[in-house]
């Protein structure tokens, strides 16, 4: 028994030392490998993220830009552009436009238009100033220089620059504001001066997108130029601060046309520096992390691993003869924990694989058929980079239930599963496939037929995604639509296909959930020029003006319908417009239809239909709006109709005087048409209102020429009768008589009365005198 328990006892003391030096060695080996991971995955994560932040410039870009052009062609502001002197009204008409503008994007600050012949700045903005500036007197002085040579900036491309608002009325807490400025006008005109519309960006919508989702996080994100000057704020310094001089800005300017990471000391803090290639505007995207956010985990491992295998070390020298029976149980609990290692080494290598994947996909992965057969190689991908592919999107269909549904695993799981019927079923069909995971509500196959002419056709796409859109239903109880790009001629074409794929994704609007949608179709639809019906947006508002709703959804499923037979874009632009037209429209509804003066209805969000999956989806929203507003407008008629004649006698009775009192100004003042008041006056009164205008001026007429001595044209003038021929002529027919004959008898009448009321007066004194008598 003794010498049973020395042989274990040898045992468990080299198998013990053998762990302890085996972990050791293994956990510096992966302290080593996972620290390059760690670097790697933050670098892709980064890079995944400042692509993101990249497409929200560009939206901001691309809407500011949008913008800028409606603003300019819009048929109210281009007065404002057009000519040096215009009337109050029209000032206030295109000020309110350009307020709509506004209001109708969370990206925009403040919008001037700038006319060069009168030198005159209107201003739309959320601060409490005028909104007509003489140039002299506008308070952005930077941008009167800017005007003085124009020229040197590009139309509609961002300016970075710190507008002072210090001391403006109303404006107490702010300072001054980081904006982006993009201005248009006509580069073809030699003037020195020019019109110009400008847009001014909000830099903190830009930089909430860049880090306002990482408040409590250590890094920093910024933007830099060419030249090494901030473009946006960052943690530790303001926006348009000069970084050049910085050693890490520096390594990061003379790396010009390339996007990469190093770890360098960052204000004393050794970090991890992420940076992007230069974007169309030259701009790039920093961000910097702490190196120990990133290695903490790992240090943390690596102390443990060690303090572990120590401790096993020193309790297997002490407790070698006591436990030596328990060896194999040790060694069991060891090897597992070992296995651990290699799962979670396992698990890296496939996040790494499809973060390439994705980076091929995104056009972040190097796409030289080379060096991507080399890279296909380590990660066990089967396809050949130089051979023919195509792109598959799978979009999953009713997203918000999806989310609603299912837990952040759950979805990451179905997912996986709609990947493997893809390419399970591709696979039957003779196709060679890689998938990845797009997250949200997308996923993709990278296909190329794998079979040769004799073998085999792949060109059955459609027939093969009615198989899988059946077999996802019937097993994941999903919907899913499918889009597959065109055939691409290698590795280096996977970016533009998968933007082929994403972009044949939007027709899921016109086709439907679980349709399938052909690039190359689309891609057709796209040549075909579309042009905005803009005669039936202007009958579509008047109609609902009229509260006549019914047309009005007719003419809505018109415009929107007819955009199906184009490309996605054309929908855009279409819903777009008519969102706007019904915008201004409700505001005007809810201005004159509340007593206060404010609308009671809300406003349409422009951007309601982003998330919009099919067109059904679409209508009914907008029916429901219709609905509503057809509810409203006729609870607002019934209350007119009853009380309106009253308001018109009222209006004339006390305004019968001014000339210009007609039956167009009463109904612009009541905020109805004049055709809608005029029927409703006469169903109430049995008369017209201009009927009712000239009778209140005749009976005016008629007191004054019997109790004032004043000329006949004056006493026209005085009842409103601007033009003494028509009066004289009006008159006469009226009454029958001239106004001096209509005098004359009236006094003589007048007289008449008189005597008989002294002569009757006299008569009764006779006789009471008489019976006294």
């Amino acid at each position: 028994m003794d010498k049973d328990n020395r042989y274990y006892g040898k045992i468990l003391v080299f198998t013990t030392v053998s762990i302890f030096l085996t972990i050791t060695i293994l956990s510096s080996i992966l302290y080593f490998s996972f620290e390059r991971i760690a670097l790697d995955q933050s670098y892709d994560q980064t890079m995944n993220s400042l692509e993101q932040t990249t497409q929200e410039a560009s939206v901001m870009a691309v809407t500011a830009a949008t913008f800028a052009k409606q603003i300019y062609s819009d048929q109210h502001i281009a007065n404002l552009l057009n000519f040096p002197d215009i009337g109050a009204v029209d000032i206030d008409t295109a000020v309110k436009q350009m307020t709509n503008y506004r209001e109708s994007s969370p990206f925009i600050d403040s919008i001037y238009v700038y006319n060069a012949i009168s030198r005159t700045f209107f201003v739309s903005s959320d601060m409490s100033v005028p909104t007509v500036f003489a140039e002299n007197e506008f308070y952005d002085n930077e941008m009167r220089e800017m005007l003085s040579h124009l020229n040197d900036y590009e139309t509609l491309m961002p300016i970075p620059r710190r507008l002072l608002i210090d001391g403006l009325v109303g404006n107490i807490a702010e300072k001054e504001r980081d904006t982006y400025t993009f201005l248009l006008y006509d580069t073809l005109t030699q003037n020195a001066r020019k019109n110009v519309v400008v847009v001014n960006i909000k830099e903190t919508q830009l930089h909430k997108h860049i880090d306002g989702s990482l408040a409590n996080d250590a890094s920093n994100t910024f933007l830099i130029d060419k030249e090494g000057r901030l473009v946006s704020n960052s943690w530790t310094h303001p926006m348009l601060m000069d970084m050049k001089g910085t050693s890490y800005i520096d390594r990061v300017v003379n790396d010009r046309d390339e996007s990469g990471y190093f770890s360098e000391q960052v204000d004393g803090v050794k970090s991890l520096v992420t940076y992007t290639a230069p974007d169309y505007l030259g701009w790039r995207y920093i961000r910097i992390i702490p190196y120990s956010t990133i290695t903490e985990s790992i240090d943390s491992m690596r102390l443990k691993t060690i303090l572990t295998g120590g401790s096993i070390l020193l309790a297997g020298l002490a407790l070698s003869y006591i436990a030596s029976r328990r060896l194999f149980y040790g060694l069991n609990k060891k090897l597992l924990r070992l296995g651990n290692l290699e799962e979670e080494w396992r698990d890296s290598f496939q996040k790494m694989r499809t973060a390439y994947l994705r980076g091929l996909l995104s056009g972040d992965s190097h796409s030289d058929a080379e060096q991507a057969r080399k890279t296909f190689d380590r990660y066990h991908i089967g396809l050949n980079p130089s051979d023919p592919m195509r792109v598959i999107l799978f979009t999953i269909d009713n997203y918000r239930h999806f989310t609603s549904e299912y837990s952040v695993e759950d979805r990451k799981l179905l997912r996986y599963g709609i990947l493997n019927i893809g390419q399970e079923l591709l696979h039957a069909g003779g196709y060679v496939t890689a998938a990845v995971d797009l997250g949200d509500d997308r996923v993709a196959i990278l296909a190329q037929c794998g079979l040769s002419e004799e073998e085999g056709d792949c060109s059955t796409i459609r027939k093969d995604a009615a198989e899988i859109q059946t077999a996802v239903s019937q097993y994941l109880k999903l919907s899913v639509t499918i889009s597959a790009s065109m055939t691409g001629s290698g590795v280096d074409s996977v970016h533009r296909l998968c933007q082929q794929a994403i972009e044949a994704s939007f027709n899921r609007l016109f086709n439907g959930p679980g349709s399938f949608v052909d690039a190359e179709t689309v891609e057709r639809m796209k040549e075909r020029p579309y042009e905005y019906p803009l005669h039936k947006e202007k009958q579509l508002i008047d109609e609902l003006m009229l509260g006549r709703i019914p047309e009005v959804k007719r003419l809505f499923h018109e415009i929107v319908g007819e955009t199906a037979e184009y490309s996605y874009m054309s929908f855009q632009l279409a819903i777009t417009h008519v969102s706007h037209a019904l915008q201004n429209a409700i505001r005007i509804i809810g201005q004159h239809s509340s007593k206060a003066g404010e609308p009671d209805l809300p406003l349409l969000n422009l951007y309601m239909h982003e998330r919009m999956e099919s067109m059904a989806e679409l209508n009914e929203r907008f029916i429901a709006l219709f609905d509503r507003l057809e509810k409203h407008m006729e609870e607002k008629k019934k209350t007119r109709q009853d009380d309106m004649p009253g308001r018109v006698k009222r209006m004339v009775d006390e305004r019968y005087a001014d000339p210009n009192l007609s039956l167009d100004m009463i109904a612009e003042e009541l905020g109805m048409s004049a055709t809608y008041i005029g029927r409703i006056f006469k169903q109430h009164t049995f008369q017209t209102i201009l009927g009712y205008i000239h009778e209140v001026r005749m009976n005016r007429v008629r007191e004054l020429l019997i109790a004032s001595d004043d000329s006949i044209g004056d006493i026209a003038e005085q009842a409103g009768f601007a033009n003494n021929p028509y009066f004289y002529k009006a008159f006469k027919k009226h009454n029958g008589v001239t106004p001096a004959e209509f005098r004359k008898a009236g006094r003589l009448q007048q007289d008449g009365e008189q005597r008989v009321e002294v002569v009757g007066s006299a008569d009764d004194e006779f006789w009471e005198l008489q019976k006294e008598g």
